[in-house]
């Protein structure tokens, strides 16, 4: 079953910033780039690294504990699509972020 839970106020999470976030036991990292919102799993599938801390490029984060580099939109991993962090949909509405459980 899917649901949408309130994780932040949209002015919580500025640009090129992320906000660590603990919704349900589902550890998530919300991040601001391009002027869009993204809402990602916060472990590295590599050594399960949290990501927050990490470097956030264009619409990329690098882990911070070893360099790996995931795109924000799908949750590959650059150097293979087969490794993956999970991905969540995010709306903001009335000036709420949202993300889809």
């Amino acid at each position: 079953m899917t649901s949408w839970a309130i994780a932040a106020s949209e002015s919580d999470v500025k640009e090129g910033k992320m906000k660590p976030l603990d919704i349900g036991g589902e550890k998530i990292l919300l991040i601001r780039s391009g002027g869009e919102l993204f809402a990602i799993e916060n472990r590295c599938p590599h050594m399960n690294c949290p990501l927050q801390g990490g470097i956030i490029e264009d619409q990329s984060i690098k882990c911070p504990c070893h360099n790996w580099k995931f795109d924000l939109r799908t949750g590959a991993y650059v150097a293979s699509d087969k490794i993956k962090v999970k991905v969540y949909e995010t709306q903001v509405k009335d000036g709420k972020v949202s993300v889809l459980l």
